[in-house]
């Protein structure tokens, strides 16, 4: 990577957000919408498969069947393709216009779906080995090990339709269209709901019923984009110039791009591996933990980095290396500020949460405990999970994928190695808490290399971070005297719930106030401006 700090003595951007975070913000306030929407479908979605199936063995062998299309969805589709993608993508737009961008998108849609084709046929073909690596623990109970394959062969085509998908919202969020991908991942939630309770019941395994939705919905999705790149100009058709060099250069970004973005998804799915080892119900647990985790993450942190990445890719193209670093250190700032109180409050309320959503049917107060115990060792990274989403699309932008590649390995290293120690006092908690360290390890190695390469002060940032930090440590202990109150008073979870997320935020942000933090006061003066689904400009 190139160094494009400022020059010697020129004083560096403050903290304080910068002028195009107008248009920012209102692009992550459109997909912040849509995620929402997507992620109370999911919090339904789980809630059904929580009162049809459980933490039953059925439930683990689907959940290991659909790790690997929904970590190849993380790590290509979500994690690496699309960031890498929309920077050559946004770079080729602003320098020669929308046709040679189609054109661009083109060939990059056929040489991943030949390729996506391929990696399909040979995943349907080597079923049973994928699922012996990914859950070794199966192969002690010959019944579940055999489910989990057939499920897999299910879902598998799901990475097919889910990696174009992304593709196409690549493109559309690059041309200032952010609706309909924002609202896209919803289908894939209402597809599984109806397939469990609709399908399921008809089936001699119900089960596969929640795997025939995952993959309709998978159709869905790509299926919705396509009406919208036809409309934005001659997105569609076969091109085989696989010689463009834009696409060339997108290859070379994608595979260390997949791993600079990998370290906790690949914790995520080595968890699953280890967790097939322990006692029965622990690869579920760790599931709905995640999920609860993916919450915060998806409707605040994807919202964010996906509006931040093409401003940060044409503040390249353009030179504007002020704007640049701007941009960057504000998302960073605004990252930390909304993903603290969130931590600090899944924390507090895990069992509560839990019990509310997914306590009835099939799924006890014992595995109620039990994943409230996965989920408070993955929130403690989730500040820092943030971080580095955020910092791994300025090193993208900046044409340099190597780097987060080198410590995400360096990371998920460690975080193996603290899975190995901990998975056996602290069984599937020891597993969450290691994919927590490896996060923080990431962050702060990743973001210290940015700072001295690009030369970047970053104090007054840490001293935001600190004051957020007593912010939302504060509001975890008016939480937890409130819970206390709450229980004396034997008060159902929802109403301790449904107390906690209105007292928590008053209390956070009227703190905030209070201390003058300068991102609620940018936030304050725009949200008030915002319109979510007002069609962008062309």
């Amino acid at each position: 990577m190139t160094n494009d700090s400022p020059k010697a003595g020129s004083d560096p951007p403050s903290s304080a957000p910068a002028k195009g975070w107008a248009q920012i913000l209102k692009n992550a306030a459109v997909v912040g919408a849509g995620t929402l929407l997507s992620r109370i479908a999911g919090l339904v979605r789980d809630q059904v498969t929580a009162y049809c199936f459980g933490a039953s063995p059925a439930a683990d062998a689907f959940f290991v069947a659909f790790r690997l299309p929904n970590l190849l969805r993380r790590l290509l589709a979500e994690g690496a393709l699309t960031p890498a993608f929309v920077a050559v993508f946004s770079e080729r737009l602003a320098q020669e216009g929308q046709d040679s961008a189609a054109s661009l998108f083109r060939s990059a849609a056929t040489f991943l779906g030949l390729v996506l084709l391929v990696v399909t046929l040979l995943g349907l073909w080597l079923a049973p080995e994928i699922i012996l690596v990914m859950a070794p623990g199966f192969k002690a109970d010959p019944a579940r090990f055999a489910l989990a394959t057939y499920l897999a062969r299910i879902v598998l085509p799901y990475i097919f339709f889910i990696s174009l998908t992304a593709l196409a919202m690549g493109a559309l969020n690059s041309l200032g269209r952010f609706n309909v991908p924002a609202l896209g991942p919803v289908l894939l939630n209402v597809a599984m709901i109806l397939g469990a309770l609709f399908i399921a019941p008809r089936l001699s395994e119900p089960i596969m019923g929640l795997a025939i939705g995952a993959l309709v919905g998978g159709v869905l999705q790509l299926a919705i984009q396509l009406p919208f790149l036809k409309k934005a100009g001659p997105f569609l058709g076969l091109c085989f110039n696989f010689r463009d060099p834009a696409l060339k250069k997108t290859l070379k970004l994608v595979a260390p791009a997949a791993l600079g973005v990998a370290a906790y998804q690949i914790s995520i799915f080595v968890n699953t591996q280890l967790a097939s080892l322990l006692p029965d119900g622990s690869v579920s647990f760790l599931y709905y933990a995640d999920r609860l985790v993916q919450f915060p993450l998806g409707v605040f942190t994807l919202a964010l980095s996906t509006a931040v990445l093409p401003a940060l890719a044409k503040a390249k193209a353009t030179k504007a290396l002020g704007e640049f670093e701007s941009v960057y250190r504000s998302s960073l700032g605004l990252g930390f500020f909304i993903s603290l109180p969130a931590t600090i409050g899944l924390m507090v309320l895990a069992k509560d949460i839990i019990a509310l959503l997914f306590e009835r049917g099939e799924f006890t107060p014992a595995q109620t405990a039990a994943t409230a115990e996965a989920l408070w060792g993955y929130a403690i990274g989730l500040p820092f999970l943030s971080g580095v989403t955020l910092t791994a699309r300025a090193y993208f932008s900046l044409g340099d994928s190597k780097t987060p590649a080198k410590v995400a390995a360096v990371s998920l290293a460690v975080g193996l190695g603290f899975a190995a120690l901990l998975m056996w006092p602290l069984k599937h908690a020891g597993l969450a808490l290691a994919s927590s360290l490896a996060s923080i390890l990431n962050f702060l190695w990743l973001n210290r290399a940015l700072g001295v390469r690009q030369g970047y002060d970053y104090w007054p940032l840490f001293k935001e971070i600190a004051t957020y930090v007593f912010l939302a440590l504060s509001m975890g202990l008016a939480l937890f005297i409130l819970g206390l109150k709450l229980e004396m008073a034997s008060v159902s979870p929802g109403l301790k719930v449904l107390s906690g997320l209105i007292l928590g935020p008053a209390f956070y942000f009227s703190l905030a106030i209070f201390c003058q933090c300068p991102h609620l006061e940018f936030l304050k003066k725009k949200l008030k401006s915002l319109r979510p689904f007002k069609r962008p400009k062309s």
